[in-house]
């Protein structure tokens, strides 16, 4: 079943709507007509099934058939601060984070970022990696869908870590890896966590010390070097499966 993205504000009853490009996909791309069956998503936890029951120039309009609660929320709330890298490798991450079931993402611009997105510029590449994170949500059916935060400074993606209960600063020259203890060592699962890596050149020693200060607990992610991009979606890996779906830690907690 092909599955769409509705927003929530166009689910009214059993009627949903879909506008824009999602319409066009529907009309254009795969040609669906009246009473074809389709899976919508809502990006705020839930996913329904529904059939097309009338397409219109720029719009597709539904009747709602069933509704669940989406199965790919993650138990836990991972927000990922990731130093600006090229246009690109910032695509591929948004969409691999988002379907590895980050919550947030914040961009920032850091001592050696390469990338730093003027203010029209940085609002074009945060609308483009919305989309990215739409497409990833219907593809992977997750939950809710990843929010985009607005490029940021350094100094202020280090004070949006305060809002999460753990808070892990991965840098390449941190000799300790992370483990369940150092990352959190209290009984039970952060409700949530702050993640922060570098762009292509890392991070500063001063910026390590700095996230030190903060409360942030700086770790590495093995002997080798790895790319920015790389090193982005293997440190939100770990944390799934330390923390969150992807390993033993919350089928436990589910028997105690």
């Amino acid at each position: 079943m092909r599955f769409f993205y509705v927003e929530p504000s166009q689910m009214t009853g059993s009627k949903a709507v879909l506008e824009g490009a999602e319409a066009a996909h529907v009309k254009n791309v795969l040609r669906l007509r009246r009473g074809a069956a389709v899976g919508l998503v809502d990006g705020a936890g839930f996913e329904y099934t529904a059939v097309i029951d009338r397409i219109v120039p720029g719009r597709v309009e539904l009747a709602v058939t069933g509704r669940q609660e989406a199965p790919g929320q993650a138990p836990v709330r991972i927000c990922v601060a990731q130093g600006c890298l090229k246009e690109k490798k910032m695509d591929r991450v948004v969409r691999q984070l988002s379907e590895l079931g980050a919550a947030r993402w914040v961009p920032f611009i850091c001592e050696r970022a390469v990338a730093r997105p003027e203010s029209a510029r940085a609002a074009f590449r945060r609308e483009r990696w919305r989309k990215i994170a739409v497409e990833s949500l219907k593809q992977c059916r997750r939950g809710n869908l990843m929010d985009i935060a607005e490029v940021t400074r350094f100094e202020e993606a280090l004070k949006k870590g305060r809002s999460c209960a753990a808070r892990i600063f991965f840098w390449e020259k941190a000799s300790e890896p992370l483990t369940l203890d150092r990352a959190w060592g209290a009984a039970g699962t952060p409700p949530s966590v702050m993640v922060m890596l570098g762009p292509e050149g890392g991070f500063t020693e001063q910026e390590a010390r700095a996230a030190e200060a903060a409360g942030f607990v700086v770790a590495g992610l093995g002997p080798r070097i790895l790319r920015a991009e790389t090193a982005a979606v293997a440190a939100c890996a770990l944390v799934q499966y330390i923390f969150g779906d992807l390993g033993p830690h919350q089928k436990n907690l589910d028997k105690e």
